[in-house]
């Protein structure tokens, strides 16, 4: 277990003229009876989209916004070195530059107005502020390879970000010291959420449980995945502090109540593989299924799910992100971004 150590942080503008812009046109109570009960998508009308094309060679992987409708989305590109900017309106795109060698992989946006980047190629953290454009940089500590994988940014900005090498991190934003702490359950934290409440939860994807986080401290209560519902990637909590899951090894959504230590679990169908997770503004789960290429709708009430809309075959739709009454998605192979209205239509 490693303590607190203070970052070297490195700083440098990227310069204008590296931003151009591109415009494009229970305890396991009644788990046994859901595990028997599979999911089906109905035959709802699929919702409006807006597909955002890139050139071919961006491959978009993570991907933010604010839950309030915004005018822009930012996403990472590796094979730029950039981190991406959608003009929503115009849908034209410009890119910011990270520094040779970068590699991002995901990013989040804290409420001082900066980005954060993780690049586990540099082993850093960017912090970008899209107004000047300036990148700053905090290294892990070194001698540590972190590969890192998510983050979060609490109402304080203090940044939780997990490294999938077996690490989970904190970025005092504004003094900008890093503290790094073995991952509960060792290597293979993925993503990462804060609750409305301000909890911090992450996925561990090879350790098969889930681990909630003590924001200031790194303290760590983990809690595993039942039994025949493994690889959890996904996770998102809701209004009540149930968490939810997508379990990508066994094609399930799971749900975890935390008060009742209890868990429910649902079948989505042969060759489902649940990704990424997000909840809408009617607390529905949606799910990026990167085995049948589609954004799902799970509905809790009823335990059944719902085609939102078809996505590219073989996209890699790994990564979303809530925007008001829509969903932005990043689909990594088919190096595109594509918006979904989730505004009810008239009809429901």
């Amino acid at each position: 277990m490693m303590g607190a150590m203070a970052s070297i942080v490195q700083s440098f503008t990227a310069g204008r003229n590296l931003r151009r812009a591109a415009p494009v046109a229970a305890l396991l109570g009644g788990l046994a009876a859901a595990l028997a009960q599979p999911v089906s998508a109905s035959d709802r009308p699929k919702a409006p989209t807006i597909v955002v094309a890139l050139d071919g060679s961006v491959v978009p992987s993570g991907i933010v916004g604010l839950e309030s409708a915004e005018s822009t989305i930012w996403f990472a590109s590796a094979s730029r070195s950039a981190v991406g900017e959608v003009d929503v309106a115009s849908r034209s795109v410009s890119y910011l530059a990270l520094g040779h060698g970068a590699k991002p992989r995901n990013l989040t946006r804290c409420g001082n107005g900066n980005l954060y980047v993780l690049d586990p190629a540099l082993n850093v953290i960017h912090e970008v502020t899209p107004a000047t454009e300036q990148v700053k940089r905090h290294p892990m500590p070194s001698g540590t390879t972190a590969d890192l994988t998510g983050a979060v940014c609490t109402a304080t900005n203090i940044l939780l970000f997990t490294g999938y090498n077996g690490w989970l991190g904190r970025l005092d934003t504004t003094t900008g010291q890093i503290s790094l702490v073995e991952a509960t359950g060792g290597r293979g934290p993925a993503q990462i959420t804060l609750s409305p409440s301000g909890s911090v939860w992450f996925a561990g994807y090879a350790s098969n449980q889930i681990v909630r986080v003590d924001p200031q401290t790194l303290k760590q209560d983990a809690f595993v995945m039942p039994s025949g519902v493994e690889g959890p990637k996904g996770i998102a909590v809701d209004g009540s502090g149930r968490v939810w899951v997508s379990a990508f090894r066994s094609a399930r959504i799971a749900r975890f109540d935390p008060r009742r230590r209890s868990w429910d679990a649902w079948p989505m169908g042969e060759g489902s593989r649940p990704h990424s997770i997000a909840l809408d503004s009617s607390g529905d789960v949606l799910v990026t299924d990167v085995g049948r290429d589609r954004l799902m709708r799970f509905d809790p009430k009823t335990g059944t799910a719902s085609l939102v809309a078809p996505l590219s075959e073989r996209g890699q739709a790994r990564s979303m992100t809530r925007v008001g009454e829509q969903v932005w998605i990043a689909e990594t192979a088919a190096d595109r971004l594509v918006a979904v209205d989730l505004s009810p239509s008239p009809s429901n």
